[in-house]
């Protein structure tokens, strides 16, 4: 699926971005499995400007499992990661707010030599000034993954104290994206969004190395218990993809 240079790109840079991935009529069905998944876990009662969270959209429909386990996304996680690799979790996300200042959701010294994955896939236009997911390339890797440390506070004046700029204007890569375009990046890649509005939507799936170390252990209870107790509909399911996903513990 990926080209070399492209997974030289990710492994640089820390994220990569396939333009027009889904067509037009993969999207509407996305959308439509998204609005169906998220209506059902308000039990219908229409979006009432409120954050919403469903995180496990994917074990509850089985278009979104079907989606996971297709080559538009496992066999370029395959590429991505050094070996085997477990599913980590979904998030089907109904935003309200502007803004989430800079952060990494796998942060410190410990966390960059664990590789986890993150795919976005957007259900709307977003831009740099609108919404879209800003990164700052490299920083899953040493040291510029520590130099940026001071942001982890996620306070409105950590950035300014810090280099002297507001959130909204640290040097970044915007991530302006179309509905059909898919985003992966590395979960230690320092990120942000600005702009954003009432409403934007987006899926994100979530995977990990397969851990092989206590430091991996560690971080998963941290960062992602989910994994280490996957959902039935993963646990149970007959699908080679999807049970080849699925954590076990070592001593099982």
């Amino acid at each position: 699926m990926l080209t070399a240079k492209q997974e030289s790109y990710f492994e640089t840079f820390g994220f990569l971005v396939m333009r027009r991935y889904f067509s037009p009529d993969k999207m509407k069905t996305i959308t439509r499995q998204f609005d169906s998944v998220l209506t059902k876990d308000r039990s219908g009662v229409p979006f009432n400007r409120e954050e919403q969270l469903v995180t496990t959209i994917v074990e509850q429909s089985q278009f979104f499992t079907q989606l996971v386990e297709s080559d538009h996304i496992y066999k370029v996680i395959e590429q991505l990661m050094p070996g085997e690799f477990i599913w980590s979790g979904s998030e089907g996300n109904l935003t309200v707010h502007s803004e989430h200042r800079w952060h990494a959701d796998r942060q410190g010294v410990a966390e960059v030599d664990y590789i986890r994955i993150k795919v976005m896939i957007y259900l709307d236009p977003v831009a740099k000034e609108q919404g879209c997911l800003r990164v700052i390339p490299g920083s899953h890797r040493l040291p510029l993954h520590t130099d940026l440390q001071p942001l982890i506070a996620q306070k409105a004046d950590s950035c300014p104290q810090t280099f002297g700029v507001s959130g909204a204007d640290l040097p970044c890569f915007p991530l302006e994206s179309q509905p059909g375009d898919v985003i992966f990046f590395n979960h230690c890649l320092w990120h942000g969004m600005f702009g954003g509005w009432e409403g934007r939507r987006y899926l994100a799936l979530k995977f990990a190395a397969k851990p092989t170390t206590e430091a991996h252990m560690a971080s998963l209870r941290r960062w992602s218990p989910y994994a280490l107790e996957p959902n039935p509909a993963f646990v149970n399911s007959d699908r080679p993809r999807i049970k080849s996903m699925v954590y076990v513990p070592f001593d099982r």
